[in-house]
């Protein structure tokens, strides 16, 4: 078994949870699975660091100037897959360690990552981590969510998160990430080079009917929140797939009182939708807002709409591009370029240093799941590429 598919596999057993794998934002299993990181780095000759925000830092401090920052994450969603995030950070080790085997002295500093909290999965805002790395602290929203009570019992203080900003020592930021859908898989090409990462836009939906008794209240009387959030539902998708790019999704719907004959009074449900063009993400809060709207007035139901993210799309460094891209041709591996339909730590850093992203293909598309699976020869032939493209950074 290889360097890498070994760490996998040990990486995966840290949070272990029905198939999948469960660790969260400083919870003991994440605790766990960075004190396993931080010997690997040790192992490799780096200098590693728990900050302030709970991100893991290696650090090869070699020849002058800012460094080239590799990485990815080790927290995860609920019973989560074993590559989502892991793969990125064993890879940027995998690299470290070519370059060791070569006796490389590169001429800049080389880091190994892991953000803290990508997932956002126990305080549903993601990208904790590193945008306390980038300077981008929210401390009300964050202390209001229960960041703070969380990391003082992990042992952090939160009202030292501003000592976690590192971006100011680097100079390009590279990701290795499974695609997390089907298009590599579908069009056959080893891996892809990521040119954007989609725009994310979240939204809270409240419709107030009235609750009344389902049996003697006439049809054309009723002012029911439920038939007036499947109407949203259904219009949302069809809005979307007529939409190039666009995706609309509802993945949380409630409804009061909740009695089998009583008429719904109220429905709260949650609305994602996301762009990967700056001009799509512009008509995306207008189409979302407008949709519920007409709908609400046809249905006279009372309407509230609260925005609960609003992540802008990035377009990736094409300098970095074009060197992942070099990196694929010497290594006779097949690419695209493809934007992301997910958010990744790199549409943080892009915002400060030039950033790029590598993904590798998914079996059947799947992630998020104990399902997900990339075959071992393509998460090593990516983690290569990865490494030419670093080595030619670092040089």
């Amino acid at each position: 078994m290889s360097s890498l598919a070994a760490e996998l596999e040990a990486a995966a057993r840290i949070g272990a949870d029905g198939g999948g794998v469960s660790r969260f934002a400083w919870s003991p299993e994440l605790a766990e699975a960075n004190a396993w990181l931080t010997g690997r780095l040790k192992e490799l000759g780096l200098e590693p660091e728990l900050d302030a925000a709970g991100n893991v830092l290696g650090r090869w401090d070699a020849g002058e100037g800012k460094a080239v920052l590799v990485g990815s994450h080790l927290d995860t969603v609920p019973r989560g897959g074993r590559y989502d995030g892991a793969l990125g950070v064993l890879s940027a080790l995998q690299a470290v360690r070519m370059l060791r085997a070569e006796g490389a002295e590169p001429a800049r500093p080389l880091w190994v990552v892991s953000f803290n909290d990508e997932e956002g999965s126990r305080f549903q805002t993601g990208m904790l981590g590193s945008r306390a790395f980038c300077g981008e602290l929210d401390v009300e929203d964050w202390r209001r969510r229960g960041v703070a009570d969380a990391m003082a019992r992990a042992g952090f203080d939160f009202d030292r998160l501003p000592e976690a900003r590192g971006v100011d020592g680097v100079g390009a930021y590279l990701e290795l990430h499974i695609e997390q859908g089907p298009v590599l898989e579908g069009s056959g090409e080893d891996v892809g080079i990521v040119t954007a990462i989609t725009g994310l836009l979240g939204f809270r939906i409240r419709l107030l009917g009235a609750a009344n008794h389902a049996g003697t209240t006439p049809m054309e009387a009723r002012r029911d929140a439920l038939a007036g959030a499947a109407r949203a539902v259904l219009a949302l998708r069809e809005e979307a797939r007529a939409r190039e790019g666009m995706t609309a999704n509802v993945g949380a719907l409630s409804v009061e009182p909740g009695g089998f004959n009583v008429i719904p009074g109220l429905a709260e449900f949650t609305v994602d939708v996301r762009s990967p063009t700056a001009e799509g993400f512009e008509r995306a809060e207008e189409f979302v807002r407008e949709t519920v709207k007409r709908i609400a007035a046809e249905e006279g139901l009372g309407l509230e709409t609260s925005v609960t993210h609003r992540k802008p799309p990035v377009a990736l460094d094409q300098g970095l591009q074009d060197a992942l891209a070099a990196a694929a041709d010497a290594e006779g591996a097949s690419y695209r370029r493809m934007p992301s339909g997910a958010g990744h730590d790199a549409m943080v850093l892009a915002h400060h240093v030039p950033a790029a992203m590598l993904f590798v293909p998914s079996k059947g598309g799947i992630s998020h799941s104990p399902e997900e699976y990339t075959p071992p020869e393509q998460c090593e032939l990516g983690a290569r590429v990865l490494a030419r493209a670093v080595r030619a950074l670092v040089a």
